[in-house]
């Protein structure tokens, strides 16, 4: 199991600017979605390797309860959160990423 997590430049403005829009809708909401980010983590953590690769080494796992994916990385023993992703969005929309 993999015990250290970071969340890229990126991923942070963009977890950041997700919970405050969803508390913006109703009080609490932007905690319930901060709890599935951190389920979310906690299940790559477990088990990375069970993740489709999008990309070279960029994995993606999908949020249960809200329509974003988590798209990271394996970083010696510590998950790389590169990208708090809303599914509505192109995946081109993100460095050239593309589905396979």
């Amino acid at each position: 199991m993999l015990k250290r997590v970071k969340f890229s430049k990126e991923a942070s403005f963009e977890f950041r600017e997700s919970v405050e829009w969803y508390e913006s809708k109703a009080k609490g909401f932007g905690l319930k979605f901060t709890a599935e980010i951190d389920s979310t983590v906690e299940k790559i953590k477990l088990n990375p390797d069970l993740y489709r690769k999008v990309v070279e080494n960029v994995r993606r796992i999908q949020v249960t309860k809200f329509p974003y994916s988590l798209f990271f990385s394996i970083e010696d023993d510590t998950v790389v959160i590169l990208r708090v992703f809303h599914n509505e969005r192109k995946p081109l929309q993100w460095h050239g990423i593309t589905r396979h």
